[in-house]
């Protein structure tokens, strides 16, 4: 029966592989907003209607992406320590580390 605890270190690796990505694609999908902001920004009056509209596009883009990131999150955060001093506790060689 070892075959489910490593099927479970798969699925959790999986899992966080695909939470990784989803953080890479948001972090793509807000360069895209800022771009696109940027572009309505500068645009003339003729054209700001049309750069309004991918502006628009990209944040509903950005959006999907967040929202993809944070259900991966919710179902990863758990697997990871976030508290700053409880990670250094467990840092081989520092004084006061559990062995």
């Amino acid at each position: 029966m070892r075959l489910k605890p490593l099927g479970r270190f798969r699925k959790r690796r999986d899992t966080t592989e695909l939470a990784f990505d989803a953080y890479l694609s948001w972090r793509e999908e807000c360069i895209a907003v800022r771009t696109a902001y940027l572009a309505w920004r500068g645009a003339r009056a003729a054209e700001a209607a049309l750069a309004f509209d991918a502006y628009e596009a990209a944040l509903d883009r950005e959006e999907v992406a967040a929202e993809v990131y944070a259900a991966l999150m919710r179902r990863v955060g758990h697997w990871v320590e976030t508290d700053p001093a409880r990670q250094l506790a467990y840092l081989p060689g520092i004084p006061g580390a559990p062995t």
